[in-house]
């Protein structure tokens, strides 16, 4: 007869435990808090070095300060005076013309973190393109169909295919079988990125600028004169941890199968959805790469092209219980869609992306994609390092089964050690007392 505990852990099993995975920053990742800091307000631009200064702490000296507060509502107040707050950030990158930074997403103690709605987002777009590449053309002209009947902000565009493709409500959604936890990060892992937008200037796709703002928009081949966008971004390299769970009991189960049509070769185990994930974003690296390594003048791009080149090495280097994906921001068009009308004949493809361009884009009076230029899209984000454009947004690799290594503190050095190893809540590490105290072995059952 089983013990209770041993029952649990089956019900668990059944369920879908929480799987420890590990996530690293391939390339600059922007989660947007939807705050625009505005120079003089939010921040002090220096010419050399930007200072935001921590809101909180704003507050909290206007609190002791009520005479600097009254200045401050009489626009008669100067931030710099604040520059040595506590939770003040300092990052040393020059900012031009700019007067607005897009803030990173932090929790109610200043920590930078990525939702796990931001990651399964991205899943949910790889599923999306992946079920919608096994249906037949027929199948696929009838889905996009529907959204010729709604008349509704484009926001809602995709409304009538996502209900088809993942179920109609809360209940029913296909999603509802993946959970993915906050993975919080350090505020030493955020800097400062400069983003530029690369546009094509010709119909060939092989001529670009960089795109200036204003009225009327431009591109420029000097990167000086283009315009720079500001982002607060995680660091290359910096890693965080959190979970992932997959509900095997919704997947498997007859009834919820039938009733719920929860039934997805994709969502069928974590096995099938990793590779589903590393085949999608292996297949937009090398298209990505595809569209770098066509322009004139790529010996500028080596460095961005370089980077996209050790993403797809690494891609191919996964172990079993890793995936890389990308994250949406400042991603475009074809990552936050799926592309998926992309594999589209060329007739339809081009036909499909005329209604969307045409009937979106005078609903809400806004551009998208140059009028009578045949290639959509035609611009992408990159992020500059050193004055070079170096990356693209948004990539990361997600490690399962890897959990945070234990920091011991050595009593005498004090210097920081890690440990992989989980210790159990019973076992005394004696080697931080060594030294400090004299272990005495319990000798009773040595005779």
């Amino acid at each position: 007869m089983k013990t209770l505990e041993e029952v649990l852990k089956d019900s668990k099993e059944k369920l879908g435990l929480k799987i420890p995975c590990s996530i690293e920053i391939l390339s600059p990742v922007h989660i947007g808090s939807g705050i625009k800091l505005t120079e003089g307000i939010d921040f002090i631009n220096t010419g050399q070095s930007v200072e935001i200064i921590s809101q909180a702490d704003l507050m909290s000296y206007f609190e002791v300060n009520p005479d600097e507060l009254n200045k401050f509502i009489a626009c008669n107040y100067d931030i710099r005076q604040l520059s040595k707050l506590p939770g003040s950030r300092k990052y040393n990158l020059e900012i031009r013309k700019s007067k607005e930074i897009f803030e990173f997403l932090r929790n109610g103690f200043g920590k930078p973190y990525i939702p796990g709605s931001s990651i399964k987002g991205s899943i949910r777009t790889i599923i999306l393109k992946k079920i919608f590449d096994n249906l037949t053309e027929n199948e696929k002209n009838k889905l996009l169909q529907k959204t010729c009947k709604l008349n509704k902000k484009s926001e809602f565009a995709s409304q009538p295919i996502l209900e088809d493709i993942f179920g109609k409500d809360q209940q029913y959604n296909l999603m509802r079988t993946l959970e993915i936890f906050d993975f919080y990060f350090e505020p030493e892992d955020v800097d400062l990125s400069k983003v530029l937008v690369l546009s094509f200037t010709n119909e060939s796709g092989t001529s670009y600028g960089w795109k200036q703002m204003g009225r009327p928009s431009r591109n420029v081949s000097n990167i000086k004169e283009a315009t720079s966008i500001f982002v607060e971004s995680l660091l290359v390299g910096a890693k965080s941890y959190g979970s992932i769970s997959l509900n095997k009991f919704l997947m498997e189960n007859k009834e919820a199968k039938e009733k719920l049509n929860f039934d997805n070769p994709f969502l069928k185990n974590i096995e099938s959805l990793i590779k589903a994930i590393n085949d999608y974003s292996l297949d937009k690296l090398n298209s990505e790469k595809n569209f770098f390594e066509k322009l004139n003048y790529k010996m500028t791009l080596s460095s961005l092209i370089a980077n996209i080149d050790s993403i797809i090495e690494k891609i191919k280097k996964l172990q079993k219980n890793e995936f890389i994906l990308r994250l949406s921001w400042r991603s475009g068009w074809k990552s936050m869609t799926g592309d998926f009308i992309g594999e589209l004949k060329k007739d339809e493809k081009e036909k499909w992306i005329e209604y969307f361009r045409e009937k979106y884009c005078n609903q809400n009076k806004m551009k998208m994609g140059r009028p009578g230029f045949s290639i959509f899209p035609k611009t992408r984000k990159i992020v500059f390092e050193d004055e070079q454009p170096s990356y693209l947004t948004g990539w990361i690799k997600v490690k399962l089964y890897e959990t945070k290594p234990i920091e011991l503190k050595n009593n005498l050095t004090g210097e920081k050690q890690t440990s992989n190893k989980k210790k159990e809540s019973s076992e005394i590490d004696l080697s931080i007392l060594k030294g400090k105290f004299k272990v005495i072995e319990n000798k009773k059952n040595q005779k």
